[in-house]
């Protein structure tokens, strides 16, 4: 269980932190609006939901069948 924390607190300050993520939204949003900018950060956050999500199978795996 404490890896599953680990996981979820390691995703939660690279999605909070400013990055690339940030310059796209902040350009997209100024050139084209603030609805393409928020089409922009849902689009970023799906993205993040899926590697999550994966990441979490794969610890689960091999937290399965690794043996004690």
């Amino acid at each position: 269980m404490a890896e599953f924390i680990a996981v979820i607190l390691i995703t939660i300050l690279a999605v909070v932190s400013p990055g690339a993520d940030f310059a796209i939204v902040t350009k997209n949003s100024y050139l084209y609006g603030r609805k393409i900018g928020v089409f922009t950060s849902l689009g970023i956050s799906l993205g993040v939901l899926v590697q999550v999500t994966y990441t979490l199978v794969a610890v689960a795996f091999v937290m399965t069948y690794t043996p004690q």
